[in-house]
This record gives C-alpha cells, structure tokens and sequence, in this order.
C-alpha cells in the first residue's frame, strides 16, 4: 500500500454494461489501485461495497514517507484533473499511468462523475424521442471508435517506447544545484534527439539536447524548482526521420 505499507488485496468489481477487472484494495487504510483507465470504470455501488470491506484500525495507520508505486516503485505525484472536483487529489505514477485513490477522494470522484452525468441526461431531454433512439445509437458508435483508437494507440505507444528504450543504453540524471540537473545518455545508433519535462504532464516543455545524428547526448536543465519531483521523455530521430519516445522517467532536484 503506498499509503500505510499495507499488503493489499486482490478484489473483482463489476462495471454497469456486467464487464469485470480486477484492483489492488488495502483492507487497513482503505485506498485502492487503478491501473490505467480503471478508475473510470467502476461504478459508485462498487466503490460502496469495496468500502465496506474495508477495517479501519481504531488508531490511524502511520503514513509512508514516500508513497511508491506498486506495481514499478516509482514515486508517485499528485495529479489533479478536469474530470476531478476541486479539492480531490489522487496520486499517479509517472511511469504507468496508474492512480491510487484514498476512499474518500475516490467516493467524491465517483459521487461527482455520477452527478455530472445525470446533469448531461437532464439536459438532453428537450427531445425526447430522438434521444430515445439516435444518442443511444451514437453513443455505442462512439464508445466503438474510441475503444479500437485506445487500443490501436496503446499498441503503438508501446512499441514506440520499447524501440526507443532498446536504443538508449543508460541514462543519468546528476542533480547539480537546487535549480539545475545534467542528464547523459548514449544511444546504439546515431539519432537526434530531444527531452519533454515538466513537474506534470500538463506542464511539459521540450528542448533540444542534440540537432545532429549522434551517439553520445548531454543536456543542463536549468531554471528547475529545487527539492521538486521533475518527470521526463527521451524523444529520438533515426536517419530516415522515424521518431521514438521513451516512457516516463524521473528525477528529483537538489533542496
């Protein structure tokens, strides 16, 4: 449990169309693990039942110093979202997108999704019988097209980060003051190549390390917030204009 070090606990939950997955509960804080896009598809009843599974001990558990990914040990970082109500927080790793939500914030997240389609149904009766038969029918088509373009992209993604990977053969991240890092890396082939950073993935920004095809890539950053949590992208360019992006890395500045 990245919260209280807990063991957690392997649960089923059911989505409302009768489709099953599996999340990682911990039964002593009540948080619970979502791997990418999970945390979507739980309904409200399910969050209720999952809760009360949960024992609360009758003295708080003590909080993890560092909340770390479970599933690859990252660290985790606070990520706020659009779709999220104001003053909910939910933590997310950098590397595989999977999000930990305490009970609470995971009963207001799913509260506030609830609320906000049954405001879109309300206001989308104004025709009742087109609404009847067409934005059903609209709807699956969308859902459809959606599915096939998340998977396409997720397939893509992922090959695009394993080729960019098996290119580089190390990176290293030195922390050089509060305010500056110096990242090194090497690549098997000659590419150009990039790096997109940010303390989040909505504040990201990109420069270039090297214009020319080149094997040995060196970057300052400078400007950096000290003792802050920073995520980063490699991005490479092969001699025939073929671009690679590595998964998420990250590095930590100086206090």
């Amino acid at each position: 449990c990245p919260t209280c070090g807990n063991l957690l606990q392997k649960l089923s939950v059911t989505t409302n169309s009768n489709g099953k997955f599996d999340v990682d509960h911990c039964g002593r804080c009540g948080g619970t693990w979502f791997d990418p896009y999970e945390i979507n598809r739980i309904p409200y009843h399910e969050v209720s039942r999952i809760a009360k599974l949960t024992v609360l001990p009758q003295k708080s558990p003590s909080e993890q110093l560092f909340h770390k990914c479970p599933r690859c040990h990252k660290d985790l970082v606070s990520s706020h979202y659009e779709s999220v109500p104001k003053g909910v927080s939910m933590l997310r790793c950098s590397k595989c997108g999977g999000i930990w939500a305490t009970q609470k914030a995971l009963t207001e997240f799913k509260i506030h999704q609830e609320d906000t389609i049954t405001e879109y149904k309300t206001g989308n009766t104004a025709f009742p019988s087109l609404s009847v038969v067409f934005v059903p029918a609209v709807f699956v088509l969308m859902l459809l097209f959606v599915t096939f373009t998340t998977i396409a992209t997720l397939q893509q993604s992922s090959e695009n980060r394993t080729k960019a990977e098996n290119t580089i053969s190390g990176i290293t991240t030195l922390p050089i003051s509060p305010t500056s890092v110096s990242i090194i890396f090497q690549t098997k082939s000659a590419v150009k190549s990039n790096i997109s950073y940010g303390v989040d993935l909505f504040s990201m920004q990109t420069k270039t390390i090297n214009q020319e095809l080149s094997t040995n890539h060196h970057i300052l950053l400078t400007g950096l917030y000290p003792k802050t949590l920073y995520i980063f992208k490699i991005i490479l360019t092969d001699e025939k204009g073929r671009i690679y992006t590595t998964g998420e890395n990250s590095f930590i500045t100086k206090p």
